[in-house]
């Protein structure tokens, strides 16, 4: 009993150090994508640079549901797969160690990064979706000014016009050589000023660009002349009275307590979403014990490329069976549930050819 304890730790301890490493890869990859694509909506103004790394951070909690399982299974395929590639297989199966011991032993570890999986998926998760909604509709309803950035031209709302600021204090939001070209009574206007300020309509609550010493252009109208206009005091509208922030949420950022709560048709593809990750982890655990087996000349990565596909399909059905779910083209049984149930029996299947090398080396009970 004491050996199967010390090789049980010694399998647990190898497939956790290579999960270490392939999960920070695979974490490092998302978040390089991640971060590419929130820089560019700063730059366009979609979003505020303060909140970036509060997005990313909430962006990459709601990815570790898909980047955890997915480590976990290429975990288990490399690092039995070296046993395999060393010859170390050979010498368990000397010792007495079954391949349902390694079975055993595998799904043991599953079953306790399965709890972590679902809490993640059931909990942490919604809310980190949440909060990233929150952030993003925030930064949608900003004013014009506010996500204004200097040194850069801003597009205003509707495609009325175009503003650029050669200085942007944000605390105060002052600005000092602002160029303002917009559409005014069918005819293009076009100012410059030295300095401009934010200014809110205390009665309409619509805000404006209050621009002072500077210079307006009008181009002509329709059988109209040309007009050049020096102030000392100018105001543009540039946004309406501000929408409050919808309390709307995407289904995957509602909270897995009111999903139950609410029970419709649609929250049942959701709430076997969450679960299935949990699910996902376990029989990716068994399926990688029987694609990890390999003879020393083909290495340790030579299942790798299958085992990959096998995710693929599996991840695409469980994607589908979701939106049939969603269009009610499917009822809650069997939903999603099949698509694990097909996973365990392409698992049993992949067992079954080991018959034929229990039964040589004396491992068949």
């Amino acid at each position: 009993m004491k050996h199967r304890a010390i090789i049980s730790r010694y399998l647990i301890r190898e497939i956790f150090t290579t999960f270490l490493g392939v999960a920070i890869v695979l974490l490092l990859i998302f978040i390089s994508g991640q971060l590419v694509g929130l820089y560019g909506q700063a730059a366009s103004g979609a979003l505020e640079v303060q909140v970036i790394l509060r997005m990313l951070g909430f962006e990459t909690i709601s990815n570790l549901v898909l980047v955890l399982p997915l480590a976990f299974y290429i975990a288990i395929l490399l690092a039995l797969s070296r046993l395999y590639k060393d010859n170390e297989m050979v010498v368990l199966s000397a010792c007495g160690v079954s391949p349902w011991r390694i079975v055993r032993t595998v799904l043991m570890l599953a079953t306790l990064f399965a709890i972590l999986v679902g809490w993640l998926s059931l909990y942490l998760a919604p809310w980190a979706e949440q909060r990233s909604e929150v952030l993003t509709k925030q930064s949608e309803q900003r004013g014009e000014l506010e996500s204004l950035s200097a040194g850069r031209f801003k597009e205003l709302k509707k495609g009325e016009g175009v503003v650029y600021v050669q200085a942007y204090d944000q605390s105060e939001l002052r600005m000092h050589n602002v160029f303002v070209q917009y559409k005014f009574r069918d005819q293009n206007a076009v100012i410059s000023a030295e300095s401009g300020q934010r200014r809110i309509d205390e009665k309409t609550g619509d805000r404006f660009l209050e621009l002072h010493n500077g210079f307006r252009f009008d181009g002509p109208a329709k059988g109209g002349r040309s007009a050049l206009i020096e102030f000392d005091r100018h105001g543009v509208r540039v946004d309406e009275q501000a929408v409050p922030v919808s309390t709307q949420f995407r289904q995957k950022a509602i909270a897995t307590a009111a999903l139950l709560q609410r029970g419709l048709g649609i929250d049942h593809g959701e709430l076997q979403w969450r679960i299935s990750a949990a699910l996902l982890c376990m029989v990716l655990a068994v399926l990688a014990v029987p694609l990890s087996r390999t003879s020393p000349r083909q290495g340790r990565y030579s299942k790798l490329a299958l085992a990959l596909l096998i995710y693929i399909i599996y991840t695409n059905l469980l994607s589908v069976s979701r939106a049939w779910l969603n269009k009610n083209e499917i009822s809650f049984w069997p939903g999603m549930w099949w698509v694990h149930l097909l996973g365990v029996a392409i698992a049993l299947l992949l067992f079954v050819q080991w018959k034929p090398l229990l039964r040589r080396w004396g491992w068949s009970r």
